[in-house]
């Protein structure tokens, strides 16, 4: 008796497993018109978009499946399912076929550990299809009122109740499911309504100076104008990829005061999909880009005003290009980082009084924190040393000593150069002429960066 039963269970197990697999790759196959129709549908403002496109896609399954040419060709299947009426011998294989496409997506939709992944998993195609028919704020509409039909079933039309009702059996755990995954979908839409607390808002007002103010996006808020000139660059005793030291000039550039920072992120990625963590091409990383975030559009829960990290080189770029900056060069990044000094560290008294200027391995706590909670350099620049490295635009390779004049980096090379040291550096990386190189594609934990701009003083 208890064989029989561990057979029959493997059988059940079996079923539900190859059901499961089957539907999935129904949905690789038919999720791109399922998601263009849908968002179409809302934007038009039809009332049940939904039914719609689930009508459109049991149309394309069966053509596809079942060879029919019209929806009317399955008319006599549906009335013997819905109510019982017979129907002819030739029919009654195709009519089985017809049962076993609609009992397959029924069962698999109404199975949220089925559902959800499947839905998460297609999630960033809607997402850039939402922003492609600019539907957002229609999509918004929708699921206000599908939230409100999902908390109390009398509040939806009749169609949409008898709907749910086939689908759900009004199943609590079911329910749950598809309400979380509507509010959350609402939230990436609209990351900029994320409210922070009075004092950060403050906070990053009076020291990053990065809240825009007003509805027109001025490019300079949260920079500081950093006037052109000579500086000494580099050192004369060091590592043989600092050496030597001489003068350089740079032209006068903008630069941000504070590092880039996991909200300032998010705001740009809830109007770009092509940035967000799952759609970010691969080629532009190594597979670990925005390791930290939950999702496309949920950074670590507390960590908003840290700096990003886990961004490649490339990703840095675009981000900074897309807001009509740049990353900044190595030699105007050392610029800034010198604050007009020619010591060791940009500070009387040198690595003892790091603590008062930088995060590091001695003072971190083994953590990364909020952006300028630090003394500023005499710029008004924050954490130019430690707390992340830092991206900057140049290819790595050794001094030229006839490149005098906004010095740039070897025009090509395999690796870029970071900047700055980290939270979790020794003192002595935090130095204003350290470098490293790093492979663009890199991806790590204690690496953001900052932008700079060419505008007018």
């Amino acid at each position: 008796m208890l064989a029989l039963s561990l057979v029959l269970l493997l059988l059940t197990v079996a079923l539900v497993w190859a059901s499961e697999k089957l539907f999935s790759r129904l949905v690789e196959e038919f999720y791109v018109p399922v998601i263009q129709d849908f968002i179409s549908f809302v934007n038009k403002g039809e009332r049940y978009p939904l039914i719609h496109t689930i009508s459109e896609l049991r149309l394309r399954v069966f053509k596809n499946k079942l060879g029919i040419n019209k929806a009317e060709e399955t008319k006599a299947c549906s009335d013997r399912r819905n109510f019982g009426k017979e129907v002819s011998e030739e029919q009654k294989v195709f009519c089985s076929r017809y049962d076993e496409l609609i009992d397959l997506a029924r069962s698999q939709i109404s199975i949220s550990k089925v559902f959800e992944p499947l839905y998460l998993n297609y999630e960033p195609e809607l997402l850039r299809e939402i922003e492609k028919q600019k539907a957002r704020d229609a999509l918004r509409i929708w699921i206000r009122q599908k939230l409100n039909c999902l908390d109390d079933h009398f509040r939806c039309g009749r169609d949409e109740r008898a709907m749910l009702e086939r689908v759900t059996g009004y199943d609590e755990e079911t329910l749950a499911t598809y309400i979380r995954l509507l509010i959350n979908l609402d939230k990436k839409l609209f990351p900029e309504e994320q409210i922070l607390p009075p004092v950060q808002a403050m906070d990053l007002e009076t020291q990053c100076d990065f809240v825009q103010k007003g509805k027109t996006y001025d490019v300079k808020q949260g920079m500081v104008y950093i006037g052109g000139g000579p500086f000494n660059m580099g050192t004369e005793e060091g590592p043989e990829n600092e050496i030597p030291r001489r003068e350089v000039h740079v032209d006068g550039f903008w630069i941000d005061r504070c590092e880039v920072t996991n909200y300032q992120y998010l705001l740009y990625l809830g109007k770009d999909p092509f940035l967000r963590k799952s759609t970010f091409p691969r080629k532009f990383h190594d597979g670990n880009y925005l390791k930290n975030w939950m999702d496309d559009l949920m950074p670590p829960m507390g960590e908003e005003l840290k700096p990003v990290v886990n961004v490649s080189w490339y990703a840095a770029r675009y981000y900074c290009n897309a807001l009509g900056k740049r990353l900044p060069s190595e030699a105007e990044w050392e610029k800034v980082a010198r604050d007009q000094t020619e010591g060791e560290y940009p500070f009387e008294g040198g690595a003892e009084f790091l603590p008062d200027y930088g995060w590091f391995r001695d003072n971190s706590g083994g953590l990364i924190h909020i952006a300028a909670e630090k003394t500023p350099n005499s710029y008004g620049v924050y954490d130019t040393l430690g707390n992340a490295w830092e991206w900057v635009f140049d290819h790595y390779g050794f001094y030229r000593l006839q490149n005098k004049d906004n010095p740039q980096g070897p025009k090509t090379g395999a690796y870029r150069v970071l900047r700055g040291g980290a939270w979790n550096d020794p003192a002595e990386y935090l130095r204003p002429a350290l470098r490293r190189d790093t492979l663009p594609q890199s991806t790590r934990y204690n690496v953001g960066f900052r932008c700079a701009a060419d505008l007018p003083e």
